[in-house]
C-alpha cells in the first residue's frame, strides 16, 4: 500500500468565522472515505507539526524555494505529486490503486481548497 502524506499550511480555522468552505467539507469527506476503505493518509499541519516540515528534505526544499505558497503538498511514497491544493477523492483513489464506483464518489467536489478557511477569512 502506498504511503500518502499531506503537508498543510498552518490554517486559520480556530479564529475564523463560522462560515465553512465547501471544498474543505468535501476534503474532510474524502478523508473519511479513505478511513472507511482502510487507507491511511498522514496529515501534517505547519502550526501543529513544524518539525515534520523541517525534517522532510523534499518539503524543506519546496518551502525554501517557494515559501508557504507551495502548501499544501502531497507526497506519495516520498515523491511530490501535488502542490498548491489538497487532493480530491479521484486522485486519492488512483494513488491507492482503486477504482471509484458511483456510490464512492458521492460527496466529492472534484477540486479542493488550498486552505481550511473561506476566502473572506484569509484576507
Amino acid at each position: 500500500m502506498p504511503t500518502i502524506e499531506i503537508f498543510e499550511p498552518a490554517g486559520c480555522c480556530a479564529t475564523s468565522s463560522v462560515a465553512i468552505d465547501q471544498n474543505t467539507l468535501h476534503f474532510n469527506a474524502d478523508m473519511d472515505w479513505c478511513k472507511q476503505q482502510g487507507f491511511e493518509v498522514k496529515r501534517h499541519n505547519l502550526l501543529k507539526n513544524p518539525q515534520s516540515f523541517i525534517s522532510n528534505p523534499r518539503i524543506k526544499e519546496l518551502l525554501d524555494a517557494s515559501g508557504t505558497q507551495a502548501l499544501p503538498v502531497t507526497l506519495v511514497n516520498g515523491e511530490v505529486v501535488l502542490t498548491g491544493r489538497l487532493p480530491n477523492r479521484e486522485e486519492l483513489a488512483r494513488w491507492f490503486g482503486v477504482e471509484l464506483t458511483p456510490a464512492s464518489t458521492a460527496g466529492t467536489a472534484g477540486t479542493a481548497s488550498t486552505s481550511c478557511c473561506p476566502p473572506a477569512a484569509r484576507a
